[in-house]
């Protein structure tokens, strides 16, 4: 495909007018509306910094963590019962609860790690503190994080906590990439 009509349709797939395409470019707007129209026969330069700036543009468009995330993360305290967890759990619908202390994570509780101790507690596990067997903090993203990186957290642990200036501001897991796909 030649570059002018490349160059018109990834602008029109960005969704940008040629004079915000060229105040990014840091060229003139009628020299967009030339390349585009076949008119000119533009220096290598300008062309060459026209098409890097789609590009990039391309890149920046990539949802975020924010984009997907679930806001309002429900949390328990290490100090709670296995058993709060689970009521907890059971009523808001989720396999999953990070744990914080004094405004930190310091874990996470999931149904299996419940189900692994009630069957070597025999039945006990409900009475123990979510502390005495919290797993492995969920990682963290920041909010601008691009989903293809989220995706590769999420290969590995259950879901992600997304923040923001150091604040828990939501929650993506496995199935809100799902959805977003």
């Amino acid at each position: 495909m030649e570059e002018s009509k490349w160059i018109r349709e990834q602008r029109k797939k960005l969704d940008l007018t040629q004079g915000r395409l060229a105040k990014m470019a840091g060229v003139s707007q009628s020299l967009v509306a030339k390349i585009e129209a076949g008119s000119i026969d533009a220096a290598y330069s300008k062309v060459k910094r026209i098409i890097d700036t789609l590009e990039a543009a391309q890149f920046s468009r990539e949802k975020a963590a924010k984009d997907i995330m679930h806001s309002g993360v429900s949390a328990i305290s290490p100090k709670e019962t296995v058993h709060a967890a689970a009521q907890k759990m059971r009523q808001l619908g989720i396999s999953q609860l990070p744990v914080v202390d004094s405004g930190h994570v310091v874990g996470s509780i999931s149904e299996q790690a419940m189900l692994a101790h009630f069957s070597t507690e025999r039945g006990k596990a409900s009475s123990l503190k979510v502390g005495d067997i919290m797993e492995e903090a969920f990682p963290t993203a920041l909010i601008s994080t691009p989903l293809s990186a989220i995706a590769s957290l999420l290969r590995h642990h259950p879901a992600v906590l997304v923040m923001d200036k150091g604040r828990i501001a939501g929650i993506i897991t496995k199935a809100d990439i799902l959805k977003a796909i």
